[in-house]
């Protein structure tokens, strides 16, 4: 009768630590699926944070060419002159010319 329960113990002891090692396992695996979700989600956002600078960027240009524009076609209460004077091309190209 004792033997019979030493062998009843063990097998008690061996499905205990099995249930045990199995939710360890369990556990295991539903953290890396967790962080895995978590790094696809975060990649994402990166890649729609590069897409946004991108847009933004490029408003950014739009923005001050036409803040240039604005600036160029302003007269003076004249009606005459431009306030904002940009370089004559013709004299640029010479300056240019001359440095070579």
């Amino acid at each position: 009768m004792l033997k019979f329960l030493k062998g009843f113990d063990a097998i008690i002891a061996i499905i205990f630590l099995t249930i045990i090692v199995g939710i360890i396992v369990i556990t295991m695996r539903s953290k890396t699926y967790s962080v895995g979700y978590e790094i696809a989600a975060l990649k994402s956002k990166e890649k729609i944070l590069r897409q946004r600078q991108v847009e933004l960027q490029s408003e950014l240009a739009a923005t001050e060419r036409n803040v240039r524009d604005n600036l160029l076609a302003q007269k003076d209460p004249s009606g005459k002159l431009n306030k904002y004077v940009l370089p004559d091309p013709k004299r640029v190209l010479r300056a240019e010319k001359g440095l070579h």
